[in-house]
């Protein structure tokens, strides 16, 4: 979910096209490896059938553009301010939100963070009071340390976004991915 929120969060700042948000995905989440273009272009056509994103025309080279709806708009606007809303926070969800809303200007970085670690620090509090069989033992002191070690970076960022506040916030990419997904020609298809 968070990839999708991630272009929701990144079409804020206008329309782009499906390499494109891919790319400025990857340089705000750094820590993640890649994605493929059937993740990119499936997640796309999922959120028009959401109604979250709509077709905005194409590049002056027939790259289809796309832009948020006015749902789409309200979505990426709540996950650029607010954290998790369950105690079993995901670690690569937390890393995307957190980056992806200091990169973005408007979005409420330290909200987001604030959340995560209430939601990691209710997690803890949990798993002290499940610990009471063998079994969990080991799998509860590992989700233990996984929490603890999401607070402290946590801390980190938020640290970092309070020394320097807006020091993360980018801009879209001036340089244009070279690949995308070209429009269908109308003839090749109407001969199908």
């Amino acid at each position: 979910m968070s990839v999708q929120y991630g272009f929701l969060a990144i079409l804020t700042q206008g329309a782009a096209y499906g390499s494109q948000l891919q790319n400025e995905f990857l340089a705000r989440a750094a820590h993640r490896r890649g994605l493929n273009a059937g993740q990119v272009y499936s997640t796309l056509d999922r959120m028009m059938d959401q109604g979250l994103v709509e077709a905005a025309g194409a590049t002056e080279d027939g790259l289809p553009l796309y832009a948020l709806t006015a749902a789409g708009e309200e979505a990426a606007r709540a996950w650029l301010t607010v954290g998790p809303s369950d105690t079993r926070p995901d670690w690569d969800e937390m890393q995307d939100q957190v980056l992806v809303a200091a990169s973005i200007a408007g979005a409420d970085p330290v909200a987001v963070v604030a959340d995560y670690r209430a939601a990691f620090a209710e997690r803890i509090r949990e798993l002290t009071h499940e610990a009471d069989s063998r079994a969990l033992l080991a799998a509860n002191r590992a989700a233990e340390l996984g929490a603890k070690a999401a607070i402290e970076w946590l801390d980190e960022v938020a640290a970092a976004l309070e020394a320097h506040p807006g020091a993360l916030v980018q801009p879209r990419s001036p340089e244009r991915p070279r690949r995308g997904r070209r429009p269908a020609d109308r003839e090749d298809v109407a001969a199908d």
